[in-house]
């Protein structure tokens, strides 16, 4: 059976958090996975670990939420600091590391966690001896 990929409607019914997000930004997001997660991986992981990476990204990028607001990417994402005094909001801007640690890249969310869990299943560390 020939693999296929995820779809925005696939996305928006395993997590249903994103069913207000457009499909095109969810198209577009698919179409950066599918050439992250390739043919190298295990077919059986395989369709997961796109999606989970397309959770990954639209949170990152602010979603849910940016689209509920309408607010751009700047004013959205997980909030590091809250003043409710003259009412200050701080969002947590996630970036990676100068090194590209995987941790740094997909820790900061439970979608990134899992995705880095099925990384590590279908490319194990090598031992040199």
């Amino acid at each position: 059976m020939a693999y296929v990929e995820p779809t925005a409607a696939d996305i928006k019914a395993r997590y249903p958090e994103f069913a207000d997000v457009s499909d095109t930004l969810i198209n577009l997001i698919i179409a950066d996975a599918v050439v992250e997660v390739g043919e190298s991986w295990l077919e059986r992981d395989r369709r997961r670990a796109q999606m989970l990476r397309v959770a990954h990204t639209l949170t990152m990028e602010g979603e849910p939420g940016r689209t509920a607001s309408g607010v751009g990417a700047a004013g959205t994402g997980q909030i590091k600091r809250d003043k409710v005094g003259d009412a200050e909001t701080e969002f947590n801007v996630a970036t990676a590391s100068a090194s590209g640690d995987l941790n740094s890249i997909y820790g900061s969310t439970a979608y990134g966690r899992e995705f880095l869990s099925l990384m590590r299943r279908n490319f194990p560390a090598i031992l040199a001896v």
